[in-house]
């Protein structure tokens, strides 16, 4: 059995395309995304005069005249995970007057980009035999649950347990510990802690159990990312950024405990790699999203042992 798993894809256009057609550049059995599947930002595309228009996109003021212009503009907006809105500046000023419309706003566009991806997914990969798996994570809202549930291909596997073939099963966990963005499914550790309990409880042998956790294990190596300042920028010293372990000990105490056949994580960007915690190896392929780069790791499974790991990127 092979399984590319990836995570942290944050709306990337680009990203989705790729975890689409992973199964058959890797030659993967299952394709796992674990978790964080929105973006973070919208892009305002205002009118200007005689039918031009201009955005500031990662940081450069940006005017275009055509529509084939404007169609580049919004592709390059969404491969970088992000969300265009096309608006005027009556509409651009009403919605900067009530965060409270920027969120609804937010959330339209981030369902919208979820529909399609799902709408993509079952046209893509239904009758290939390809298995996928989706979820959302910290940084998720709730909707996007909905929304996964009603692809005819996609599975969820977000505190559930899912049988696979060879007597292996999958089980997955969104919910993540506190962050200082306080996302929609950060909690804190002792609820983390029991709902992962209550999952893996309902597993037949944790042996051949793969847990796809989204935040890695603390001070696992995974989970190494800047440490923040008060005003949440990273701190810096000589050596560039202060780099701190953030992951979770709910995280870690599951696996020590359950000693399962593999740990699969994201969350955290920076911190890619392959460790071992009590024996088990555990991943995080890291992400590069915002470059459209899909980073991710291929498991090779046989006879009910991992018999290889590797990252790639592509």
């Amino acid at each position: 059995m092979r399984i590319y798993f990836c995570s942290d894809l944050h709306a990337s256009r680009r990203c989705w395309k790729k975890f689409l057609n992973s199964w058959r550049f890797y030659r993967a059995d299952h394709i796992i995304v674990g978790g964080d599947i929105t973006g973070k930002f919208i892009v305002p595309i205002v009118e200007g005069v005689r039918g031009t228009r201009s955005a500031t996109f990662l940081g450069v003021e940006r005017r275009v005249e055509t529509a084939q212009e404007l169609a580049t503009l919004k592709e390059r907006i969404a491969d970088a995970g992000q969300y265009a809105f096309e608006t005027t500046p009556d509409e651009e000023a009403w919605y900067r007057e009530d965060q409270a419309r920027i969120d609804q706003l937010f959330r339209r566009l981030a369902l919208e980009r979820v529909e399609e991806w799902v709408a993509e997914a079952d046209q893509k990969l239904a009758r290939t035999g390809v298995r996928v798996f989706v979820s959302g994570a910290n940084d998720d809202i709730l909707e996007v649950d909905e929304v996964l549930a009603r692809s005819s291909v996609i599975e969820d596997p977000n505190e559930v347990v899912i049988d696979l073939e060879e007597g292996l099963q999958l089980m997955g966990m969104g919910w993540g510990n506190p962050t200082p963005w306080n996302c929609p499914r950060d909690i804190p550790e002792e609820e983390l802690a029991a709902r992962i309990e209550t999952v893996a409880g309902k597993i037949d042998d944790p042996s051949r159990a793969i847990f796809s956790l989204h935040v890695p294990p603390l001070g696992s190596g995974l989970d190494l990312a800047p440490m923040l300042d008060d005003y949440l920028r990273p701190r810096l010293s000589a050596g560039g950024a202060e780099m701190v372990p953030v992951g979770s000990t709910a995280t870690r105490d599951a696996i020590v405990k359950y000693r399962p056949l593999i740990g699969l994580h994201g969350h955290i960007h920076e911190s890619k790699g392959i460790r071992r915690l009590a024996e088990v190896p555990v991943v995080n392929p890291g992400s590069e999203y915002g470059e459209g780069i899909l980073d991710g790791a291929i498991v090779d499974i046989e006879a009910g042992k991992v018999r290889d790991i590797r990252l790639v990127s592509g």
